[in-house]
C-alpha cells in the first residue's frame, strides 16, 4: 500500500538536512579496480542528454559511478543510518538518489534535475 502512496510522490530535495550527518566522498575509486570489489545496491539504465547512462551506486560506501567512473558524492545520512541521500552531478545534470530502509523493505530513487527516474524495492522475501 505505501507503494502505491509514495509511487506519484515528488521528493522535496531541498529539505532541511540539519538532522542527517554530511559525507563528502571523493571520486577515485573505479568499480571494476581488481583491488575491492563494492557491493553494488543498484544500478539504473537511464538516458541522459539522449545518450545511455548507467548509474550504479553502493550503500555501503555511498560511492556512486556513471559508467563505471567514479564522481564525487555529498551524502547526507540519517542518524539512525535508515535513509541516505546521495547528490551528484552527471553533464549538467543534478543527479540525487535516495535510499530508505524501513524493516526489510529497501527503496532506492533515482531522480535527475528534481524529477523521478527511476525506482526500485527490494524486500528479503523476494
Amino acid at each position: 500500500m505505501s507503494v502505491i502512496l509514495m509511487a506519484g510522490r515528488k521528493r522535496n530535495t531541498s529539505q532541511d538536512h540539519k538532522n542527517k550527518r554530511k559525507v563528502i566522498r571523493k571520486a577515485g575509486f573505479c568499480l571494476y579496480d581488481s583491488k575491492a570489489k563494492p557491493l553494488l545496491t543498484k544500478a539504473w539504465e537511464v538516458s541522459i542528454d539522449g545518450s545511455n547512462c548507467r548509474v550504479s551506486f553502493s550503500r555501503d560506501n555511498l560511492h556512486v559511478w556513471i559508467n563505471g567512473e567514479p564522481v564525487e558524492v555529498t551524502a547526507y545520512i540519517s542518524d539512525q543510518g535508515m535513509d541516505v541521500d546521495l547528490y551528484f552531478d552527471v553533464t549538467t545534470h543534478k543527479g540525487h538518489i535516495f535510499s530508505d530502509v524501513e524493516g526489510s523493505e529497501m527503496t532506492n530513487t533515482l531522480y535527475m534535475d528534481d524529477d523521478i527516474v527511476a525506482q526500485h524495492q527490494f524486500s528479503e522475501k523476494n
